[in-house]
């Protein structure tokens, strides 16, 4: 019988066989690989779960093929973006939960950066090939306090649809190409006094959507008034009362006032910002301001809902500034980017997971699949996107460069929330005035923050 000293050589010699053939040991785990988590939204950020599962689960075997002493593991948020966010915020919490990546939702990008979860990138991302194909305004979105903590992987910016069939009925101009926002309003006008039953504007109001309303609707108008400042970075205060809103409200005023908008069960519906894509589709709405995504929900290969006739019957064109002032157009500009944890253990592991995620293939199925806009403007000229839903994808990466980021602070939703009230109350109370629905916005944000962090522009 052998002696234990024996067996212990025999087994270190085992161990070291082991190790330079790359095996295991017999009753040991598969490998000592590190394991990359990521987490991300599995049924609200793609176009349907399927193409969620498709895009998620080839990231992991191309991440795994390439990379052998490390391996991804998927860390699935169902749900919608209130959900994701939540759920993520409860990850966050514990360095045992966190995951090394995460798909974060732009607007809540300064939130998690202050809040210390977080790794600046700034020295990894200058290293890659493609950030400096991101225009400034992109890279913009994921910096906080002079530092890069997140990389989009996918942009959604907004347009105006419309119904060329309808537009046609009421003797209105097909192509359409409304220079000012008056020229939406006449539009609006004249449909509703030649085509009855029919919704003449979808535009976003109220709360249901949260700020991701503010995204889809509003914010677009925002960025085209006079004034388009919501946050003075001079002064670190949130404006509640300026021209520029006063401007925005009027708007809402007009639309809703006349009749124009939606009906109040759409617009507080909590998938408001998705009810278009089927108003349109069954032939009840003339015109949106409505997000990039549209177009991909109606092909053939989304299908959700499915509508391959659209090309015949939706236009779609840049919201104009409110008096056609340069650049002519004006959208928001967020959608979902990528950030490292803080305390990862592998640094080295986590950037390589998020470098492949932006290369040309996996972005292009990114932007077809999910309904964004590529980051890569190179990639927005590619006939893999530009193809897979024309003309909507062509006029998305003919917006994004006028295009401006949501706010990347802690603060914005609160200041989001008392605009969405503001926009309810005269969706809801068309007799609202406009002085009333600047009193919404500003008492909220005020005695949410306080008086110290609020400011009127003149």
């Amino acid at each position: 019988m052998a002696s234990w000293r024996h067996l212990g050589v025999f087994f270190a010699m085992f161990a070291a066989l082991a190790l330079l053939s790359g095996c295991s040991l017999p009753g040991t785990s598969s490998s000592s690989k590190t394991v990359v988590t990521v987490a991300y939204g599995s049924t609200y950020v793609f176009d349907t779960t399927p193409l969620a599962n498709k895009w998620w689960n080839g990231i992991k075997t191309q991440f795994d093929k390439k990379y052998s002493n490390a391996e991804v593991k998927l860390v699935p948020i169902g749900g919608s973006y209130t959900d994701i966010v939540n759920k993520l915020s409860l990850l966050y919490r514990s360095s045992s939960t966190a995951p090394d990546v995460a798909q974060l939702p732009t607007a809540q990008i300064g939130e998690w950066a202050s809040s210390g979860y977080l790794l600046p990138l700034n020295n990894l991302v200058t290293k890659s090939s493609w950030w400096s194909t991101f225009p400034k305004v992109v890279q913009s979105e994921g910096i906080f306090g002079g530092q890069i903590y997140a990389v989009d992987t996918g942009e959604n910016d907004s347009m105006m649809y419309y119904n060329m069939t309808m537009f046609r009925k009421a003797g209105l101009p097909v192509p359409w190409h409304p220079k000012t926002w008056q020229d939406l309003l006449t539009a609006s006008q004249k449909i509703k006094a030649k085509l009855p039953g029919v919704i003449p504007m979808w535009l976003n109001a109220g709360t249901s959507s949260g700020t991701n309303g503010i995204l889809q609707g509003g914010g677009n108008l925002i960025n085209g008034a006079s004034n388009p400042t919501i946050y003075d970075s001079a002064t670190k205060k949130w404006v509640v009362d300026s021209p520029g809103l006063r401007e925005v409200l009027t708007f809402y005023h007009s639309i809703f006032s006349q009749g124009l908008g939606a009906p109040i069960s759409d617009l507080f519906n909590p998938a408001a910002v998705t009810v278009p894509l089927s108003l349109f589709q069954k032939g009840q709405l003339a015109i949106a301001v409505g997000s990039n995504y549209y177009g991909g929900n109606w092909t053939k290969t989304i299908c959700a809902p499915c509508w391959p006739q659209a090309t015949q019957i939706m236009g779609a064109v840049p919201i104009p500034t409110i008096n056609g002032q340069a650049p002519g157009s004006a959208s928001t500009l967020g959608g979902w980017d990528l950030a490292i944890y803080k305390k990862t253990k592998d640094q080295t592991a986590a950037w390589n997971l998020l470098d492949l995620m932006e290369n040309k293939d996996n972005q292009i199925n990114a932007a077809n699949w999910a309904g964004f806009v590529p980051p890569n403007l190179a990639y927005t000229k590619d006939p893999l996107f530009v193809n897979f839903a024309p003309p909507y994808n062509a006029v998305s990466a003919q917006v994004l460069p006028n295009s401006t980021i949501t706010p990347s602070s802690a603060d914005y939703s609160v200041w989001g929330q008392g605009f969405n009230e503001a926009t309810g109350a005269l969706a809801q109370k068309p007799s609202t005035t406009v002085d009333s629905a600047i009193g919404i916005l500003k008492s909220y944000v005020t005695n949410q923050l306080g008086a110290s962090k609020v400011e009127t522009l003149h």
